[in-house]
């Protein structure tokens, strides 16, 4: 175990009425292992409905380290234990996988990659990250808690480039998801074209950042993104799919602003798009407060929000 997850479990430890631990987790699709975080309910046992959340971003540290950014006081998962503590919401058992290389540096966005070079040491594997969370991980958690989890909901959270990824789980894989949280989504646009420019989207179609995920920005195609793109997934779905959508409930909010600052105008666009297709989304107000940032602060506040709201419709 390295010392930063060391030093991550003992703060939590001493902090929790759950559990937090590291699951190292060997993946078929992958063809490695990654450690997964769990965070099991202090009354798991007695639980007859537990609640499933997945939360991604990108390395799987970020939910759980205090000292992520420099905005926060607790991490995501302490405020979780204490809302089931304090009886604000029931159980809910948490899963956090990690989508970057070991380093951070390299994201998958969850998808299976399309750029990566081959470097056996950088923790992505094959670079499957979806095959590994569709055919490994999930049907991994739904066996090894089966009988608890029979009747609770299943919910996705994610924050910026996770928010995608949640925003993927539920348009990819239809009706799997109740519910899933977006707070501040880098999301794409249908077809990739940016509806406040109605040219290309700089960000998906050009950002050398997403190279390894995407491929090369230069020979990058709209056709290429869109299997991974939940605009067109989600715009042009067939009656299957479609059907199985409306069983899911999309929570969106964002920073105050956009560009550097957030993703408003993204989270705006896609909300948008939810409605006008006739699936639910459960805020009306994008921006989650008039100071929100793109910050792990007011992600973690954001959480809290979306899940009280999840209990209590």
């Amino acid at each position: 175990m390295l010392p930063l997850q060391r030093q991550i479990l003992l703060r939590h430890r001493k902090s929790l009425k759950g559990s937090l631990r590291v699951l190292p987790f060997r993946s078929r699709a992958l063809g490695i292992s990654r450690n997964v975080y769990v965070y099991e309910p202090h009354n798991i046992r007695s639980a007859t409905a537990l609640n499933l959340l997945y939360l991604f971003r990108g390395h799987e540290r970020e939910w759980v380290y205090i000292d992520e950014d420099a905005t926060r006081q607790t991490t995501s998962i302490e405020d979780l234990d204490r809302m089931i503590a304090e009886g604000e919401i029931p159980p809910v058992l948490a899963i956090i996988p990690g989508l970057t290389s070991l380093d951070g540096k390299t994201h998958s966005l969850g998808i299976n990659m399309m750029g990566r070079d081959s470097d056996a040491r950088d923790g992505l594997g094959s670079g499957l990250f979806w095959d590994y969370l569709i055919q490994d991980l999930i049907p991994y958690i739904e066996a090894r808690y089966k009988k608890k989890l029979d009747g609770g909901l299943r919910l996705a959270s994610g924050f910026s480039v996770g928010g995608y990824t949640a925003a993927l789980l539920a348009s990819a894989f239809p009706a799997y998801l109740d519910h899933v949280g977006i707070y501040d989504g880098l999301l794409m646009y249908d077809n990739q074209i940016d509806t406040r420019t109605s040219e290309l989207d700089t960000v998906w179609m050009s950002s050398p950042y997403l190279n390894a995920a995407l491929g090369n920005a230069q020979s990058r195609s709209v056709e290429a993104l869109s299997p991974w793109n939940p605009s067109e997934l989600i715009a042009h779905a067939d009656p299957i799919s479609e059907d199985g959508l409306k069983d899911t409930m999309f929570w969106i909010r964002s920073a105050a602003g956009d560009g550097d600052k957030g993703n408003l105008d993204r989270c705006t666009y896609f909300t948008g798009l939810i409605r006008a297709t006739g699936l639910a989304a459960g805020f009306n107000r994008i921006p989650l407060h008039p100071e929100a940032g793109h910050t792990w602060h007011w992600n973690d506040r954001f959480l809290n929000l979306f899940l009280k709201n999840v209990f209590t419709i």
